[in-house]
């Protein structure tokens, strides 16, 4: 494999392992992780031109392997047999028309370049469409988790609420108490002179 096709396989190695782990059922924390890296680095301009023109050269290679590989390819056993003389063993086949072993071996490879820069092409197209999903839920767990936190709070704010009603009525009760209370020892220390004065 030459030296360009190498750096493809690689490549297509790091693709499928990005694949692989985004598509592994993480915790919402790692997915974030995972989500926000992927932001930083789309809204990256130098990324961005990478990519694309890594995707321009891949598509090419894919273009140029995809002819290459198209050869006729003649075997002995799709040759017919030759009508004058079919009892010599020798002139059974016309060995100038069938494929040479190097023209198959070179389709191969053309074949196997086809292949490796078609998946790098899907797996480009891929990783986006999933990270779209993983957009998706994580925002759609955020929002599970929010509302549970809001409904713990609710509760809480219930089960407040309640107490603070329950502590105005005792203050309530103190307060009457404590008016009650005033009223009576009022009463019960008005002053001895206006008595006297009665009783004159």
């Amino acid at each position: 494999m030459s030296l360009y096709f190498t750096l493809l396989f690689a490549l297509l190695t790091v693709e499928m392992a990005v694949l692989f782990v985004l598509v592994l059922p993480l915790p919402n924390k790692i997915r974030k992780l995972l989500y926000n890296t992927y932001q930083r680095l789309y809204h990256n301009q130098q990324v961005k031109t990478v990519t694309i023109i890594l995707s321009i050269i891949v598509g090419l290679l894919f273009i140029d392997s995809w002819k290459r590989a198209q050869v006729n390819v003649t075997l002995y056993r799709h040759q017919n047999y030759n009508q004058d003389d079919r009892l010599n063993i020798a002139n059974q086949y016309d060995s100038h028309a069938v494929t040479p072993t190097q023209a198959l071996a070179s389709r191969a490879y053309n074949q196997r370049n086809v292949y490796i820069s078609g998946f790098i092409l899907y797996f480009m197209v891929g990783i986006p469409t999933v990270m779209s999903i993983v957009r998706r839920l994580v925002k759609y767990q955020d929002l599970i988790s929010n509302k549970k936190t809001q409904e713990k709070d609710d509760s809480e704010i219930i089960r407040l609420k309640k107490e603070l009603d329950a502590k105005t009525v005792d203050v309530e009760t103190l307060q009457k108490q404590v008016t009650n209370a005033e009223k009576y020892f009022d009463e019960q220390n008005k002053p001895k002179t206006e008595t006297v004065t009665k009783t004159e």
